[in-house]
């Protein structure tokens, strides 16, 4: 990297790390990055190369799950709060 400050060297470093993240969307042909799920230009669906999101079974059981310890710790916190 060869730029005159810090800030066009990380330009540099940004345009090409998008390169390598960049795959060409089955629908329309456009450039997209391999992480959507959705073509922004035509809306088509992609599969992503390696990020797959969460079906709705799995969020709603971390979000029992989250909510349920952070209750607890909350009461916790109270309980120890008050007999202190």
């Amino acid at each position: 990297m060869k730029g005159n400050n810090i800030y066009e060297d990380r330009e540099e470093k940004r345009v090409r790390d998008a390169k390598r993240h960049t795959v060409y969307c089955p629908n329309c042909g456009e450039p997209v990055l391999d992480h959507l799920t959705v073509c922004p230009h035509c809306g088509g669906k992609l599969k992503p190369a390696v990020y797959q999101p969460l079906s709705d079974e799995q969020i709603k059981k971390i979000r029992i799950v989250t909510y349920t310890i952070g209750a607890l710790v909350a009461v916790g916190v109270i309980l120890y709060l008050l007999l202190r």
